[in-house]
């Protein structure tokens, strides 16, 4: 029998156990070790009260994890949702979607938005069904160490404190991060994170915040008057002076950015996927159609 429950009943350890179990046949490797699974969910905000799970004798078979964000008071967001592979085509996803909605919008939550790989045509189906639209489209880069070492810039970047940067930053934003990417994520990985800046004449002039641990790059940003100087160059430099990893990593970034998108091209990253990011208003009570696989990372 399946039912439907809050994931707060959980222990992480089962509910790791189950994301691992929905993403064995997922569209990209996704064999996350339970530290790192903590970290990810910390980072998107997750609330264990907010999320839902479905059990199929006491086994839990399909999950929406949610989490929020103070500077998004009215929003939830999808940190990850899936269902076993055996557990398919019994309507859970959109069974738990609806547990996700009705519980939230009770809370006062009126918006919940996510992301999906465009290319899981299955799954952008299934929430276009649920209701869900397409706000932003996202790329995802590497950037190779050796496709950069011969890059110099007279930029000398120094470590800097995240909370020294953040009131600055959206100064220097063409697009706002991503949910993953956004000033709350970097303050919960707290020292995982690492920053640098450059600044000119008392002012910031460029930033970057990335992890050591796995070479992404969670902002990056260079003020308007200062692009095509070599800002960037010296800022990805540091980063990769600073840490043991051969890439790094851009992920979700709004294609709408082209200063960025230019950037890094010229540079020498590459794309590696894309992402849509979606929205839908929440209410009370929505009729939900028919099961499909829905999988977000």
């Amino acid at each position: 029998m399946i039912l439907f429950r809050r994931a707060s009943e959980f222990s992480l350890s089962q509910l790791h156990q189950v994301m691992v179990l929905a993403f064995s046949d997922y569209v990209i490797q996704m064999d996350m070790p339970l530290a790192d699974f903590e970290r990810m969910i910390r980072a998107r905000g997750f609330d264990a009260e907010l999320s839902w799970v479905a059990t199929d004798n006491e086994q839990l078979v399909g999950f929406w994890f949610i989490g929020k964000q103070d500077a998004y008071p009215g929003t939830i967001y999808a940190v990850s949702t899936g269902t076993a592979p055996k557990a398919r085509g019994k309507g859970i996803a959109s069974k738990l979607f609806a547990k996700v909605e009705e519980y939230a919008a009770q809370q006062g939550y009126h918006h919940v938005q996510l992301e999906v790989i465009t290319s899981n045509t299955a799954a952008v189906k299934a929430y276009e069904k649920l209701g869900f639209q397409t706000k932003r489209n996202f790329q995802c880069f590497s950037l190779h160490k050796a496709a950069f070492t011969d890059r110099n810039s007279e930029r000398m970047p120094v470590p800097a404190d995240w909370a020294e940067i953040e009131p600055k930053a959206a100064g220097l934003w063409e697009r706002a991060p991503s949910w993953q990417n956004t000033a709350f994520a970097i303050r919960a990985l707290a020292d995982g994170v690492t920053a640098y800046k450059i600044e000119q004449n008392g002012q910031l002039a460029g930033y970057i915040a990335f992890t050591r641990k796995t070479g992404a790059v969670m902002q990056i940003a260079v003020a308007p008057d200062k692009r095509r100087q070599g800002y960037a160059t010296a800022l990805l430099t540091a980063a990769f002076a600073n840490m043991n990893k051969e890439a790094l990593t851009f992920i979700n970034l709004d294609e709408g950015d082209e200063t960025i998108m230019q950037a890094l091209s010229k540079l020498g990253a590459t794309k590696t996927l894309q992402q849509y990011e979606m929205h839908r208003a929440l209410q009370t009570s929505t009729a939900h159609g028919q099961e499909s696989v829905l999988t977000t990372p």
